[in-house]
């Protein structure tokens, strides 16, 4: 066989394995090859499989296809390492077996086999069309070589396609619904103004980690301790008041000046309450994911004001916004992976936790939001990342996820109007 002819059975050999999913190594043995090595490997580079060759050995010395299965799956339908090997002997004036390594599932060997004979057919062809024309009395001239030459491009090309459909509707792959995500703290604490004051100090800010009970910022307490003092003195006059009232036995004053005392108490333990809340703490160990007071000193907060935000580092929950014509596909149990902006190597798996019926809409419509739970967590993780996760489904075929979408848009443009 000539060096053209198998550059072609290579070529063909290649095109074929990239067509068939879980594909290992394959060879083509030919057995009415001249040449020193009669054997075609894909892929061209390592070590071939030893039980590979012998396989197609024997379907060649049988002139039957040949299957073996190197190892034992999980379970009833887990993929598995099997040989394939196929006589190619519908051709005349060429034999050859192939033979591939391929890991799938016991249920796919018939659909496998069923692109082995259609690889088969499409070799054919090229043998077909390489096969020398009869002479005729007349030379073809350049128009007709070139019309035969498009004419076995185009047969090439429409075997190709012919291959590719079949493979897309009878293999089947995994389904993932493909979604924007972002980590958030499982649990935020708001820390908030106490009252209405002056920032005096801020210690900490938004992206640094604080412990249980540190103080991340002060409020200014100079009028609160000058209005403990006031109220410190009435405290006292009062008393001094109720003394005198009971020492003169009129308990009309006497009963009027015990409850002002008891007043002037009440407004002391209110500001001693004030200041001691002044300091705004910690309530858990964790990261500040918002608040910077550092260039507000002096300025003024009012009662309620949200002036930080803590979350935890150690647990997070995942919010992954999904688009409206595929929300209907996820539910709550299901698995996936998230890959963060922040660690674009590292791949997080999760569990769907629950689907939200609040949606958000932007410029690229509508989306659900889905919580989940990460299985574990990472060291590098930050509330507040971003990243795209992709929720797992179930298994289709290959034609139904490429092209699903199409003819979605389809259905909706004949729905809107046909009448």
């Amino acid at each position: 066989m000539s060096k053209h002819n198998s550059d072609r059975l290579q070529n063909w050999l290649e095109l074929l394995c990239q067509m068939l999913p879980g594909i290992g190594q394959a060879v083509l043995l030919e057995e009415s090859c001249a040449q020193s090595d009669p054997v075609i490997r894909w892929p061209g580079v390592g070590k071939t499989h030893e039980d590979l060759m012998s396989a197609a050995s024997l379907a060649a010395s049988q002139n039957k296809s040949v299957t073996t299965t190197l190892s034992s799956g999980q379970g009833n339908d887990s993929s598995v390492d099997t040989i394939i090997a196929l006589p190619l002997n519908k051709f005349d004036d060429y034999r050859g077996t192939l033979a591939i390594l391929v890991k799938i599932k016991p249920s796919q060997q018939s659909v496998v086999m069923q692109i082995l004979h259609w690889g088969e057919d499409w070799l054919g062809l090229l043998l077909r069309c390489q096969q020398p024309e009869t002479p005729t009395p007349v030379e073809p001239g350049p128009d007709r070589s070139r019309s035969k030459l498009v004419t076995f491009r185009s047969r090439l090309v429409a075997a190709g396609i012919l291959l590719l459909v079949g493979s897309m509707t009878f293999i089947s792959g995994t389904y993932r619904v493909t979604a924007s995500a972002s980590l958030e703290g499982k649990i935020q604490r708001a820390i908030v103004a106490p009252f209405d004051g002056y920032i005096a100090a801020a210690h900490a800010r938004a992206g640094e980690t604080v412990a249980a009970g540190d103080v991340i910022a002060e409020l200014d307490i100079e009028e609160l301790l000058l209005q403990q003092q006031r109220y410190a003195a009435e405290k006292n006059e009062y008393d001094r008041q109720y003394r005198k009232a009971l020492s003169t036995r009129d308990k009309t004053q006497a009963h009027i000046f015990k409850s002002q005392v008891s007043q002037a108490e009440a407004q002391l333990n209110l500001l001693d309450k004030k200041i001691r809340r002044s300091a705004l703490v910690a309530t858990l160990d964790g990261i500040i994911i918002s608040g910077d007071l550092s260039r507000s000193l002096g300025a003024p907060v009012k009662t309620g004001d949200l002036l930080f935000e803590v979350a935890p580092l150690d647990e997070y929950r995942l919010i992954i916004l999904v688009d409206e014509k595929q929300v209907v596909d996820v539910r709550e149990g299901l698995a996936g992976e998230l890959t963060l902006k922040a660690l674009p190597g590292k791949t997080l798996p999760f569990a769907v936790h629950k689907v939200s019926p609040v949606f958000a809409e932007d410029e690229n419509g509508i989306a659900y939001r889905v919580e989940a739970r990460l299985v574990e967590n990472h060291a590098g993780l930050r509330p507040g990342m971003e990243g795209v996760a992709k929720i797992e489904i179930d298994q289709r075929s290959l034609g139904w996820i490429y092209l699903h979408e199409l003819f979605d848009v389809m259905r909706l443009w004949a729905w809107r109007w046909l009448p």
